[in-house]
């Protein structure tokens, strides 16, 4: 039996207004680095003796972005035309075509192990137990963890408060129903959300966009970017 491999190229997408090549590099370092920030997580957790053994795929980051370009330049040259997209559309079609093409993928061997039996290191850790449930979830759905990485920091400076526990105690103080004691675990909690729509839910660019756009209502934290520029002139009525 004879076996015929397929070779194809790259096409060209970048252009010298809007999907510069300078954008292009900025996405795909950004990329990289929250595969890396997952992967360094997961790696200073697991037993040391584990065989687990990562794979990125250089190839499809690639067309992850590719395909990305090719997506916002419907809309920029679209009927509702747009000088550019913004930054929630970017994050969106990046996060997109990642879930779709997902260029990392997990190594182990298929006899005598599975990865419910992978073990993490000892750490402070209130529920160990728990904890090692949690990297064996991520080993599962690494993409869709990679891409929560990726869309969450490109909106957000996750280390800069804008909202101080003070602030977060006057709400709870003020409303009942606000069920977070600060807001970094409102922060878990909303990205342990998107995690699950990631991973078991139909997803599409302009739900990422506008699950995005929600999740910056509440300034608990700083933003990348100035991101709802508006002419107040305008009017909706």
């Amino acid at each position: 039996m004879s076996i015929k491999f397929v070779y194809q190229s790259l096409v060209k997408v970048t252009d010298n207004k809007v999907f510069t090549e300078a954008k292009v590099k900025k996405w795909r370092n950004h990329i990289l680095n929250s595969y890396v920030l997952i992967f360094n997580i997961i790696k200073t957790k697991i037993d040391p003796i584990s065989p687990v053994k990562f794979f990125f795929n250089d190839v499809l980051a690639e067309e992850v972005i590719a395909d990305a370009v090719i997506g916002m330049r419907k809309v920029v040259e679209g009927v509702h035309s747009v000088e550019e997209p913004n930054p929630f559309k970017e994050a969106a079609y990046l996060a997109y075509w990642w879930l779709r093409h997902k260029p990392v993928s997990i190594h182990y061997p298929k006899n005598n192990f599975s990865l419910e039996s992978v073990q993490i290191v000892d750490g402070k850790y209130e529920d160990k137990e728990n904890e090692q449930r949690k990297i064996v979830w991520w080993l599962k759905h690494i993409n869709e963890v990679v891409a929560v990485q990726m869309v969450a920091t490109y909106i957000f400076k996750f280390d800069k408060f804008v909202c101080e526990d003070r602030e977060c105690k006057r709400i709870k103080k003020a409303s009942v129903n606000f069920c977070f004691d600060d807001f970094e675990e409102m922060k878990e909690a909303l990205l342990q959300k998107l995690t699950y729509y990631f991973a078991y839910r139909p997803i599409t660019p302009k739900v990422i966009e506008h699950i995005l756009e929600g999740y910056t209502f509440h300034p608990a934290w700083d933003l990348t970017g100035k991101f709802w520029p508006h002419d107040k002139s305008v009017s909706i009525e």
